[in-house]
């Protein structure tokens, strides 16, 4: 049971649990989240509304996590006898299946047998249920740890980066737009899971956390909200324990979350949520000037944004590297370095590869980014993928002078993960600097 320490208080709740455990209890109403708890088994009778015959099918066991839209848990399914993760989307007045759900109905229908189809999350059932929040769309898929966790990254190298183009390579060639390829809607497929039993992961877990929901106003109706919030628990810790988390050449990237994906033929409707940062310009103008200049999410969109996302995919630096606080004096120095003489140091073969992909995605002008289909034969993508994290340790015992910091920093004898970070930053800023400042600031006003 949650203990009171860590209990907050509300406005609206006598307990609210802890920010970032728990989902919001003031989002459980009309067109809001769908009121679950453990051992529910979805749908429950008499409430499916896509198929008014389908029987209850997957009982819920624990909550994988939760955002502004849905409620992710870990359920097992009674017929097949297996663990899917299954996503409740938050409520609507509309019972027909939704956007995420039609792509990936199409995905599932036309990718089998495709290159780069085994790289989108797999969609195993869907159905609408009804409940008192409105019409929620149910999505029953594998289950995958998403890479915005950082200790699932720690599993990964730049391979992951491969899968991952290869799955976009197949999502463009089928005429979608993903819309939202951020860290958080990446992941790492967990079949190793199956192989254990309910009790294993139940006792494993032991009796969830949990936090009463009890509102201070005692009209609203109670059926609108779960009689408790449960916290989220890590699939990735448990595997880690039992010495099973994928690893090698067992790591398969999956692309998740379509909540935001469009066909190409189609402009999107929905509020970009994409982080800021990696936004491309066309897309920021296009917000700053009232669409008048710049565009709205498209796929060379999708090429930018992952381009910035990739250097997250290579894991941490090796434990025996200095640590970001301790070189910090070192990152000044090397942020006032002239960047043509930092683009003509001779580096390592395999960071050249990662850095000259990265270029053809990070360009200014979005008709310039290399298609994710031709990306397929670059080099990076043929060749032998390079783990950064074989890499030596870098030699800290030089002196400081500003001269040896470089030679310690760029040396390609040395190059590293922090290495193509620096490469991608330069282009990220030079990209962006050349296309703000010579649209915003240019001699022609590009509105006139």
């Amino acid at each position: 049971m949650e203990t009171p320490s860590t209990l907050q208080e509300s406005d609206d709740f006598l307990y609210a649990g802890d920010e970032g455990e728990c989902e919001d209890p003031t989002r459980y109403k009309q067109y809001g989240l769908h009121p679950i708890i453990l051992g529910d088994v979805l749908p429950k009778p008499l409430t499916c509304v896509s198929d008014v015959n389908k029987e209850p099918r997957y009982r819920i066991m624990l909550k994988l996590g939760f955002g502004a839209f849905a409620t992710v848990w870990l359920a097992r399914d009674l017929v097949e006898e297996r663990y899917v993760a299954v996503k409740v989307g938050h409520g609507s007045d509309n019972p027909l299946p939704d956007r995420e759900c039609e792509i990936l109905s199409q995905i599932r229908q036309n990718g089998p047998g495709k290159h780069g189809y085994e790289r989108v999350i797999e969609l195993l059932d869907a159905f609408v249920v009804e409940g008192p929040n409105g019409f929620h769309q149910c999505l029953v898929t594998e289950v995958v740890s998403p890479l915005s966790d950082p200790d699932t990254r720690e599993h990964c190298s730049y391979d992951i980066l491969q899968q991952t183009v290869e799955g976009f390579a197949f999502l463009h060639g089928e005429g979608i737009i993903h819309g939202d390829p951020h860290i958080g809607n990446f992941g790492i497929a967990l079949p190793q899971l199956q192989q254990f039993k309910e009790d294993d992961i139940i006792d494993f877990f032991d009796i969830p956390e949990i936090v009463p929901v009890i509102h201070w106003d005692p009209k609203l109706p109670v059926n609108s909200f779960p009689p408790y919030l449960v916290q989220s628990v890590s699939m990735r810790y448990f595997l880690e324990t039992r010495k099973a988390f994928p690893a090698g050449s067992l790591v398969t990237a999956k692309i998740l979350d379509f909540g935001r994906a469009h066909r190409m033929n189609k402009d999107p409707d929905l509020l970009v949520v994409v982080p800021l940062m990696i936004r491309p310009p066309e897309f920021i103008l296009h917000e700053l000037c009232d669409d008048r200049i710049g565009s709205t999410w498209s796929e060379a969109a999708d090429i930018w944004a992952l381009g910035c996302t990739a250097i997250q995919f290579g894991g941490p630096p090796p434990e025996t590297w200095p640590k970001v606080w301790e070189t910090q004096d070192r990152q000044h120095d090397n942020s006032l370095y002239d960047r043509d003489k930092l683009w003509g140091v001779p580096r390592n073969e395999k960071v050249l590869r990662l850095v000259n992909l990265l270029k053809r995605m990070i360009i200014t002008k979005p008709d310039e980014r290399t298609p994710m289909t031709m990306l397929l034969s670059d080099p990076f993508m043929v060749e032998s993928i390079y783990d950064f994290k074989t890499l030596p340790t870098p030699d800290t015992s030089r002196p400081n002078e500003r001269e040896s910091r470089h030679h310690s920093d760029f040396d390609h004898a040395n190059a590293s993960t922090t290495d193509a970070k620096y490469h991608v930053a330069f282009l990220m800023r030079d990209s962006i600097d050349e296309g703000l400042t010579g649209i915003m600031y240019g001699p022609a006003d590009p509105l006139a």
